[in-house]
């Protein structure tokens, strides 16, 4: 039987009347009059930004262990938002090129396949030491391998290689959402 993942809504602070979701391809609207959501532009010209587990900073996730830290990145527009965002241990990451940025997670997934492809190829003795043969095939064929996600970073462009369990149970706000185009981007 699956274990039951726990639900940790309680951590995110919002209601129906005080959550509005920023549409950052619209360019900055966390000024505009009637958003109500917590967010405030400091004197940098840096907007702060709700992020799911946000209470988490400087924490652990209860279940997972992976840490949660405050960080200032950069939007798809250009704009600089700070948030608070979990730091997953990466096996590979993957830097996407500018045109790939907003395009379907499928695109995305199969250039990081790709780079990760060209990594496992001039690097053997590392990738063994990383992957079990199944997995090598998987790389070797193009496919994310057994057992990984393609996690989109907070860091634009970055696509880390995250275990899939500890990806699926750590809930956050992910770069697809605040570089990568949103959901119609999906």
């Amino acid at each position: 039987m699956a274990d039951k993942i726990p639900d940790f809504s309680n951590d995110v602070k919002q209601s129906s009347e005080n959550v509005k979701i920023p549409d950052f391809n619209q360019g900055n609207n966390f000024s505009h009059e009637g958003n109500s959501l917590d967010q405030d532009i400091n004197e940098e010209n840096i907007s702060t930004i709700t992020t799911r587990n946000e209470s988490l900073e400087g924490k652990e996730h209860p279940e997972t262990g992976t840490k949660y830290e405050k960080k200032v990145v950069e939007t798809n527009t250009g704009e600089r938002v700070e948030g608070v965002f979990p730091q997953f241990n990466s096996d590979f990451d993957a830097e996407l090129p500018e045109e790939l940025l907003e395009a379907s997670d499928k695109r995305q997934f199969d250039e990081a396949n790709k780079q990760l492809k060209d990594y496992i190829d001039n690097n053997k003795d590392e990738a063994k030491s990383k992957f079990n043969s199944e997995q090598l095939d998987d790389i070797e064929s193009g496919y994310t391998p057994e057992g990984y996600t393609w996690h989109h970073s907070e860091d634009k462009g970055i696509m880390q290689l995250v275990d899939t369990e500890i990806h699926a149970k750590t809930g956050h706000t992910g770069g697809k959402s605040i570089w990568g185009g949103g959901n119609e981007n999906r």
